[in-house]
């Protein structure tokens, strides 16, 4: 059994050639992150979350958790899921400043689903994402094949 290691509360590829896999099948996210409690929320879209929120940590007044991510086929609709579910908020009158909402985790949750139904965009959970790379990576080694980032 592989060890999971955790990234800002969520499981991550703990090796070089997943996280290489990752990149070459192009995913990107959106993601809820916050501190602990939840709220408030930023929301947003990346093609590399970890170093997003390595990216945000600094600015933070306590230590940021992601709170849910889900994966599409490429940056073009996660950006689009990320905005349908902003403009959701918005005429709610739940955005606090920039891409800070005050929204909590389940609602950030529904937001994305329904922004992705809405637009007829196939997403897949952070597990379901993990799953797919490591099952790659087992198929890769398992016929031989070496991916080697350049």
């Amino acid at each position: 059994m592989q060890k999971t290691e955790l990234v800002y509360g969520l499981p991550w590829l703990q090796t070089k050639p997943e996280r290489a896999i990752l990149d070459e099948l192009q995913f990107a996210c959106v993601y809820a992150a916050g501190p602990l409690g939840g709220r408030p929320l930023r929301l947003g879209a990346s093609t590399n979350l970890k170093k997003r929120i390595e990216c945000l940590q600094p600015g933070s007044w306590e230590p940021l958790k992601i709170h849910h991510a889900i994966w599409t086929s490429n940056e073009a609709f996660a950006v689009r899921i990320f905005n349908d579910a902003a403009a959701m908020f918005d005429k709610a009158n739940r955005r606090l400043v920039g891409d800070w909402f005050d929204v909590t985790p389940d609602f950030a949750i529904q937001a994305f689903r329904i922004a992705a139904e809405k637009a007829n965009i196939s997403f897949i959970s952070h597990d379901a994402m993990l799953d797919r790379v490591r099952a790659i990576r087992e198929k890769r080694l398992n016929s031989g094949i070496v991916v080697r980032k350049r």
